[in-house]
């Protein structure tokens, strides 16, 4: 049998927001200082993820040196007017609680819903995985998950997923044709990259 195809997620290091439970989505946090993180075995030449900085940072200490492409598509969600609140600063409001019941259809004021995270996302992971043959993909909370519940051979549902910081998620298919027509992957791993957990 061929080697399988072998894709990479990986969910950026936390920032001051994420530890003081900020929704941070498309606000452009740098992640915490003197955070140690493992050493990665994966032989790459190339890192793709979110434009943001959290996203570029990581890649940055995880893969020193290596060429990173930014594409917007790996975004988090963008929280619109509720970014930088808390869930205690916003409980109150009536469109919040409708969005806690609703988030894939219902988008905060100026934000995009989870159906519009999870489009955008999709069409940005097909194509790298059309670009690539070992794909790395630092991304966000959201996307993580959002792809896990699509691809991962064991099914669960988008909130059931358990995304911490910093936790890389190895993803093997048969073969890259299996990845485009939207199959499950046969297995997955995760590890967790930092050394010592903040959050």
């Amino acid at each position: 049998m061929d080697d399988p195809f072998t894709i990479t997620l990986i969910r950026h290091l936390p920032t001051n927001g994420n530890r003081e439970k900020k929704y941070i989505g498309w606000t452009d946090e740098s992640i915490i200082s003197g955070i140690k993180t493992k050493k990665t075995s994966t032989e790459i030449n190339q890192v793709t993820g979110s434009d943001l900085v959290r996203c570029k940072q990581t890649a940055e200490q995880l893969f020193h040196g290596i060429p990173y492409v930014a594409n917007a598509n790996f975004r988090e969600c963008s929280f619109g007017d509720w970014e930088e609140k808390t869930y205690n600063e916003l409980k109150e409001d009536t469109f919040y609680k409708a969005w806690l019941e609703n988030p894939r259809e219902v988008a905060p004021p100026n934000g995009e819903s989870l159906a519009n995270m999870e489009e955008r996302v999709l069409k940005g992971f097909y194509d790298v995985v059309e670009k690539f043959e070992l794909p790395v993909i630092v991304t966000h909370g959201g996307p993580t998950r959002f792809l896990l519940t699509k691809f991962a051979d064991v099914e669960k549902s988008f909130w059931n997923w358990d995304v911490p910081h910093g936790c890389m998620y190895k993803l093997q298919w048969k073969d890259k044709k299996d990845v485009l027509e939207g199959k499950r992957c046969m297995s997955f791993s995760v590890e967790h990259l930092m050394e010592s957990a903040l959050m």
